[in-house]
């Protein structure tokens, strides 16, 4: 009798795996899909201004590369509206940095340097949406 009551017990526990792996995938197939981020930015290496402001009026994503090339470390700032100001990153000369940070629609973000810096900042956000990297 336990060896039946083993293999009922058994064949429940494949049966409720079954029924949550099925509503896992049918969540997953309905789910609204999410625009692709197909609108690229790139801006650098040269800043004429310290501070790059970016924006967008979709979400966005930032990609930093830089390099700090003085003799003493240089530092990046990094402003979030509706977030406030980003713990500062410290580059050492002459070793590539890199950092991605993330803004909402309609928000911006400042990306300022103190030092000797060059690099490239890529904007990404959605094929329709107006967004810009400039200088102030």
């Amino acid at each position: 009798m336990s060896s039946r009551l083993g293999s009922d017990v058994l064949l429940v526990g494949v049966a409720v795996v079954i029924i949550v792996l099925a509503i896992a995938i049918s969540s997953i197939l309905h789910e609204t899909p999410q625009p692709a981020f197909s609108q690229v930015i790139t801006v650098g290496p040269v800043w004429t201004e310290d501070t790059w402001s970016c924006t967008s009026d979709a979400d966005f994503i930032i990609y930093g590369t830089l390099i700090s090339y003085g003799e003493i470390p240089s530092e990046i700032s990094i402003f979030v509206s509706r977030a406030g100001t980003q713990p500062d990153f410290q580059l050492s000369p002459l070793e590539m940095n890199s950092f991605t940070i993330g803004g909402d629609a309609n928000s911006f973000i400042n990306i300022t340097r103190t030092g000797a810096v060059t690099g490239f900042l890529t904007l990404q956000t959605t094929s329709n949406a107006l967004a810009s990297c400039i200088h102030i």
